[in-house]
């Protein structure tokens, strides 16, 4: 999942993607339009976003509770 190789390697995919899923009926307007204020504001900084690297993670659900940390500028 994610890349993880059963070798315990990564391998990047061609695109990296991201999906936003959101609920009916649990949020208010209000809510996505903070969602959407947050989206727009990482956007805007994407040429000095550079990324992160997982540095401890477990073997099961490791996007929900991996350590990261900032990839070198």
């Amino acid at each position: 999942m994610f890349g993880g190789q059963p070798d315990g390697t990564e391998k990047v995919p061609a695109m990296d993607l991201v999906r936003l899923a959101i609920p009916r009926r649990v949020y208010t307007q209000s809510h996505i339009d903070y969602v959407t204020e947050a989206v727009i504001g990482v956007a805007g900084m994407k040429d000095r976003l550079r990324g992160y690297r997982i540095t401890k993670a477990p073997a099961m659900l490791r996007h929900f509770t991996a350590v990261f940390e900032p990839l070198p500028a």
